[in-house]
């Protein structure tokens, strides 16, 4: 209720005393106040609230309780009637429980800040109250971390808490709900159960002490509830469906994603030694329908077309020379191992040609060199050395197809490379006709060894090694392209010449920052995916707001499987043109250590670019493999995902192909 007069103050002054005294004494007159859209009950010293009048406050949207000294609201104190409330204020109390808000369905903004609430309580209030928008804590907006909370809860009770229920108290509370009249033993179950789920929490750093929180058993208590209502109430057939939970019958009825086409061992040939070839990126053709992929490892490049599953091309360096080490006699020594380098890492570019456009693709290597390709023209037109070095990541800039952008150990160097594009159009001029294989243009003419234009080094400020590990352009604006560097020790942003580190919000704790890959979810969102070695999520952040603060803007996590080696993930949208709500979906390609691989969708309504209620669904893929005798599974290095396929890439020499249903 909003006043300006003197008079009108005093008479809302009273009003507010009124009703305070009113609600303690239960006697609100039910003709009154029906009008009042703004209510102010601070500075009353106010103890407690058992019951509040909703049903006469038919109009109320803002309560302010603040500056009293509550310890308790009862947590039916509007269960009596529905109320409106959108914005309500209990700063400066002792509540120690946000319980009581579970009947406001229509709140947006909570202001908590001075009260002795966990921080249990207050990322569980959204889940409480789905519709909050603005939780105000210390003067601060604070939703962002609490949600960030609330998403790595959801997924615990979806994944690891429904499994438990399903594997080892589902059978046994059907089995004694129907025999224990007294209900001592389900209720003795159902404790039991409850103390587990609260283990299962209070593992994760972000979950402590949750069993003294009041809203999180009340929470655990409906999730319970909802479990046991699942149970079906008449057996009329004893089948194996019976026993299964119905998220496991849902789940049956579910076709998987991708259905396996091939196994491929192009980079090795032979059964006898698959462990020293590792085949460690693949990548498909941007813009085309042909689906071409590219994948490198080993010694060679591969061109596979997945239509047929078939190689169409490759590349081979007989013997990978380093550079590190000094060229001179040297005496054989007959136990040394074979030449360790190999192609490490890929990308593609399309650049404008005249009248067709081109695709180049560049390949790095462990030993500092550098090829370009052209698949169109089965060529290689461009080998760039690099001394000492170690080429980890490539990618071209986002706006200048002549700049190449390396990394090598603890720097990032930009190559100009025109020299090298006006010698593939010089080549194309001069053919009518694509050459029937690979062939190398003479070089006598060109210096391999090209300088850097720019050369950014990273560091920790300490003596520990750090190493590049992934590099991606990401354009905010037509002149504001900032360079993301992810790197064994965390994630670096390269803008305005200057290397700055991207720190993680301090509610999240990471056993490492060891950056694995990143990856583009959604432009129009600024919705950057990046996956960490040895955490088990993978992290989405909005990069725009990333910036202004340094420090990562987490929109959403995707649970992940622990790996102890690095894999590249995959990322593709989804459209989804049929919704009538503004939403992005997008799936995860993820590999893991031990023969299989996880797939994550992802489905997200968007309001004014503000995601709400995200919906997982995350299956795991077993893959069974075709004639490989190790004991222990290979890991999956890299996934590549376009429209219609899945290319998962190992570290045992094999290319597994999946078509998408």
């Amino acid at each position: 209720m909003s006043s300006t007069s003197p008079t009108k103050r005093l008479r809302k002054h009273s009003q507010n005393e009124f009703i305070s005294l009113m609600i303690s004494s239960k006697r609100l007159p039910s003709s009154s106040y029906s009008q009042i859209t703004d209510l102010n009950l601070s500075n009353l010293q106010l103890i407690k609230i058992d019951s509040f009048p909703f049903e006469v406050l038919p109009k109320l949207v803002s309560l302010d309780l603040s500056y009293n000294q509550l310890m308790s609201i009862n947590s039916d104190w509007s269960k009596s009637h529905e109320n409106f409330v959108e914005k309500l204020n209990i700063s400066h109390n002792k509540l120690e429980t946000l319980i009581f808000l579970k009947d406001f369905k229509h709140i947006k903004q909570i202001n908590i800040t001075e009260n002795l609430l966990g921080n249990n309580e207050k990322f569980l209030s959204l889940h409480l109250c789905p519709t909050i928008e603005h939780v105000i804590d210390s003067n601060c907006d604070t939703i962002e971390d609490n949600q960030l909370k609330l998403d790595q809860w959801l997924q615990i009770i979806e994944t690891k808490i429904d499994r438990l229920w399903s594997m080892s108290y589902y059978d046994k509370y059907k089995q004694e709900s129907s025999n224990d009249k007294n209900g001592h033993i389900v209720k003795k179950l159902l404790d039991d159960f409850h103390h587990a789920m609260v283990k299962i929490f209070e593992k994760q750093s972000n979950f402590s002490q949750i069993h003294l929180s009041p809203l999180a058993n009340y929470l655990i208590g409906n999730k319970i509830n909802e479990l046991c209502l699942s149970l079906p109430k008449v057996q009329t057939r004893k089948t194996l469906k019976t026993y299964l939970t119905s998220d496991f019958n849902d789940l049956m009825n579910i076709k998987p994603n991708f259905e396996p086409v091939k196994f491929l061992r192009c980079h090795h040939t032979s059964d006898n030694d698959l462990t020293s070839i590792s085949v460690r990126m693949s990548a498909f053709e941007p813009n085309v329908s042909n689906h071409l992929l590219a994948t490198c490892g080993g010694q060679k490049i591969c061109f596979l077309d997945c239509d047929t599953s078939e190689v169409t091309h490759l590349y081979e360096v007989s013997s990978l020379r380093s550079t590190t080490m000094p060229i001179g006699r040297k005496i054989k020594d007959k136990n040394e191992r074979p030449n360790t380098e190999y192609f490490s890492c890929l990308c593609w570019i399309e650049i404008q040609y005249e009248k067709e456009p081109l695709h180049v693709l560049a390949v790095g290597a462990t030993n500092g060199h550098i090829y370009l390709l052209s698949h169109k023209w089965k060529i290689m037109f461009g080998h760039i050395e690099l001394p000492n070095s170690s080429i980890a990541c490539l990618t071209w800039h986002a706006s200048d197809p002549s700049t190449l952008v390396i990394g090598s150990y603890h720097s990032v160097r930009f190559l100009n490379i025109q020299s090298y594009i006006d010698r593939l159009g010089s080549f194309i001029r001069k053919k009518t006709s694509p050459a029937a294989q690979f062939d190398y243009i003479d070089s006598t003419a060109f210096v391999n060894k090209i300088s850097s234009t720019q050369v950014y080094n990273f560091d920790n400020g300490d003596d520990s090694i750090i190493h590049i590990t992934d590099l991606f352009f990401y354009s905010l604006s037509k002149h504001n392209i900032p360079l993301l560097v992810g790197t064994s020790s965390g994630l670096f942003v390269i803008q305005n010449q200057t290397p700055m580190r991207l720190t993680f919000p301090k509610s999240m704790c990471t056993v490492g920052e060891y950056i694995e890959s990143i990856r583009l979810v959604d432009s129009q969102s600024h919705l950057i995916a990046i996956n960490i070695l040895g955490f088990d999520q993978i992290c989405c952040f909005d990069l725009e707001q990333t910036l202004p603060n340094q420090q990562l803007h987490i929109v959403l996590t995707l649970p992940n499987p622990y790996r102890q080696i690095a894999t590249k993930i995959a990322v593709c949208l989804t459209n989804n043109e049929n919704d009538l709500m503004p939403t992005m979906s997008f799936e995860c390609i993820v590999g893991s250590d031990h023969g299989s691989f996880y797939c994550h969708q992802s489905r997200m309504n968007q309001v004014n670019r503000k995601i709400k209620k995200p919906l997982f669904d995350n299956k795991r893929y077993e893959i069974v493999w075709p004639q490989v005798k190790n004991v222990t599974p290979p890991s999956i290095l890299s996934a590549s995902l376009n429209d219609n396929y899945l290319c998962l890439t190992t570290n045992n020499n094999l290319i597994c192909i999946y078509k998408r249903k």
